[in-house]
């Protein structure tokens, strides 16, 4: 069996897809789709040890059906349909899903390029020059975001690290995949203060994705500890006695 939800209480929400149990021994893959598009869900391919497979999944687009496929030994089994609703359509996140925020893509963002892999050279005594080629690169081009005053601070705190980020859809967009990992150059911006935001410039380039081997974990011991904040371990004991450790593994903590 296996099944998906909206977990956590952040904006998209992530999903956590559950398979009862894994055939020991046997390869398993856990792919999602939506819109004619298939991924896989980070840390999705493993061998099975006949436990409970607990995954989550921050690398879907916004507003629209997601189907989860589990595959073993030949045989698969779908997830109902579910869709993550998304505030705005786009979404910038860490590759983690920690940090998440939604904006409004401004006038240009859609404007984008490609790199020829092409090098001409000039030989004496000839007309034409000598070509040199390679694979053309993918696309890139430019986000222009609306920032408003309130989301200053987690947007200076997104870009912080350097790290590559998670650019999310929730609207179909044409030639500009829904969902992908970008590595960004410097970052310009001007203010509408009328308006109460700022237009950031982010020059992009997709990449591949690094930690698909990793499994991503829907919360970290920070939230669970803020969770259990001012409870006794009698209480603790007592909040969780009726759980299984299966389920408490998939238990959603931002519930408390």
């Amino acid at each position: 069996m296996i099944t998906a939800t909206l977990i956590g209480g952040g904006s998209p929400q992530i999903v956590q897809i559950v398979v009862s149990a894994t055939s020991t021994g046997v390869p398993w893959t856990l792919v999602g789709a939506a819109g004619g598009r298939t991924w896989t869900v980070p840390g999705g391919e493993g061998i099975g040890d006949g436990s409970q497979l607990t995954l989550a999944d921050n690398r879907a687009p916004g507003n629209q059906p997601v189907v989860y496929t589990y595959t073993a030994a030949g045989a698969s089994q779908n997830t109902t349909p579910l869709t993550i609703p998304f505030a705005s359509d786009f979404v910038l996140q860490s590759l983690n899903g920690s940090r998440a925020l939604a904006l409004i893509l401004s006038e240009g963002s859609l404007d984008t390029s490609m790199e020829s892999g092409q090098q001409t050279f000039r030989v004496a005594g000839r007309r034409r020059p000598v070509v040199r080629y390679d694979v053309t690169g993918d696309v890139q081009g430019t986000f222009n975001v609306e920032v408003a005053n309130d989301q200053a601070s987690d947007f200076h705190e997104l870009l912080a690290t350097g790290e590559p980020l998670l650019y999310r859809l929730g609207t179909d967009l044409p030639d500009i995949d829904p969902v992908g990992v970008i590595t960004y150059g410097s970052l310009g911006s001007r203010m509408l203060p009328r308006k109460g935001l700022r237009i950031w410039t982010i020059p992009y380039a997709l990449i591949d994705d690094p930690y698909l081997d990793v499994r991503l974990g829907a919360f970290s011991w920070d939230d669970v500890e803020a969770a259990l904040a001012g409870r006794t371990w009698d209480q603790i004991g007592a909040l969780m006695s009726t759980y299984t450790w299966d389920q408490i593994d998939a238990f959603d903590w931002s519930t408390i």
